[in-house]
């Protein structure tokens, strides 16, 4: 009897734990809402979907869900800031960058500008009175690691080692973007991965403005092989930036190298 009770104690821990999830960052291109009157029922039966650009390919997202009020609130979010973030349960990862059309719950769609939705305090239209936006944690929790790279391919290798490390990987090749949800919440990240090619803005500009927002945030700089002069280039500019560290990626000693640079420092004294 105790084994059967300990059993459904696992179970009801493991069934109730909140499930891994990868955000993706993604732009606005169109949406699609209708509702239907659904017989013998006081609630409608919507359509909602939502075509995006995103790291992994333009996409169809279908939203699902009885959020009602939520859903209202998002789509009064979109209607101003076409760029917002689809939190991905880790299962589904491949399915969403293989897909072009994907079924997701609306609150796992969701905004990185700092904006919280909070029940019966939605914004309404037409109001004139200028709410402070509220600071949230977006991206949950603080074992987080950022990757920027153009190549979805190597992105996606380097979110996998990421992943088996126990850190959650949030994947982006546009260095503006990415640079948006750091402002955010820089407390959220143990490090930040990039490429030296990125879209949106330089690397080196990119590296520039995460400094100022904290200049302790370890940085790893992907150059590529034989490509000293680039090397050289980046090592001259942040010889004085002790967390910037520049070299290739190499998948195999990458556990050891985040291992290294997200290793807290020790104060003397």
């Amino acid at each position: 009897m105790r084994l059967i009770y300990l059993l459904l104690t696992v179970f009801f821990l493991m069934s109730t734990s909140p499930c891994p999830a990868r955000d993706f960052m993604v732009t606005f291109v169109e949406e699609n809402y209708k509702e239907t009157e659904v017989p013998f029922s006081h609630r409608p039966k919507i359509y909602h979907t939502l075509q995006v650009r995103s790291d992994a390919g333009p996409k169809l997202l279908i939203l699902s869900g009885d959020s009602q009020e939520y859903r209202k609130w998002l789509r009064q979010y979109i209607s101003r800031d076409k760029r917002f973030m689809v939190q991905v349960p880790d299962e589904k990862n491949d399915d969403f960058v293989g897909s072009r059309v994907f079924k997701i719950e609306v609150t796992r769609v969701h905004p990185f500008n700092g904006k919280k939705w909070t029940p019966g305090t939605g914004e309404q239209k037409g109001t004139k009175t200028k709410e402070k936006p509220k600071q949230i944690r977006t991206i949950f929790g603080n074992q987080n690691v950022m990757v920027i790279d153009r190549n979805m391919k190597r992105s996606g290798l380097i979110a996998s080692v990421i992943t088996r490390m126990g850190y959650n990987a949030m994947v982006s090749r546009d260095g503006g973007q990415a640079l948006e949800v750091f402002k955010v919440q820089p407390e959220k990240f143990k490090m930040i991965i990039t490429n030296h090619d990125i879209q949106g803005m330089a690397a080196d500009q990119f590296i520039d403005n995460l400094l100022k927002i904290d200049y302790q945030i370890p940085i790893l700089v992907e150059t590529g092989y034989n490509n000293d002069p680039l090397k050289e280039r980046f090592l001259s500019k942040f010889s004085g930036a002790g967390s910037v560290t520049i070299k290739p990626v190499v998948l195999d000693d990458l556990q050891k190298t985040i291992n290294q640079l997200v290793k807290p420092v020790k104060v003397n004294g």
